[in-house]
């Protein structure tokens, strides 16, 4: 069994001026809903074995806020191709990563995580009459479980939803 663990980027900073949408910053309420999730990663002792982070300010931000006490995860790897990439994007990236990894962990943003979720949960179906991930809340952490020893199984074995939580 594989885990797969989502993160959508905390609140970010629409009021401070930025000359390219990657810089844009955490806002106050960003911040605080990112220590609230530490929280809650540490009460559940969350680890991983590899973080995928999109390189823009935001994410890296949540990143670290989220590793500030205890280390959440034994690799992170800043990928460009997060900023931007649409959930069947995302869900190759998750379909290449190396057999003996068991647990991954993906910060990154809408609509592509939202994307992504729906794939994972629902398998091969291609519409969905409605969204159960409707906005991938800021904060938002959701756990599946892959019931595969193979990553290649992303998106064609529905997983399990084993957390969704919100600040």
């Amino acid at each position: 069994m594989k885990s797969i663990h989502l993160i959508r980027h905390s609140k970010s900073d629409w009021e401070t001026s930025y000359s390219r949408d990657t810089e844009r910053p955490l806002s106050d309420r960003g911040r605080k809903n990112a220590k609230a999730l530490r929280k809650y990663l540490n009460k559940i002792s969350f680890s991983t074995d590899l973080a995928l982070v999109s390189p823009s300010e935001r994410t890296k931000e949540t990143f670290r806020l989220l590793n500030e006490s205890e280390p959440i995860a034994k690799n992170v790897n800043f990928v460009s191709s997060l900023y931007e990439s649409e959930g069947s994007e995302l869900l190759e990236l998750l379909r290449k990563l190396e057999y003996d990894l068991e647990n991954v962990l993906i910060i990154g943003h809408n609509p592509g995580l939202e994307n992504l979720a729906e794939r994972l949960v629902f398998g091969k179906k291609e519409t969905f009459s409605e969204s159960l991930f409707l906005k991938f809340p800021t904060s938002g952490f959701l756990s599946l479980v892959l019931n595969s020893t193979d990553w290649k199984n992303c998106g064609v074995v529905p997983c399990q939803m084993q957390r969704f939580w919100i600040p």
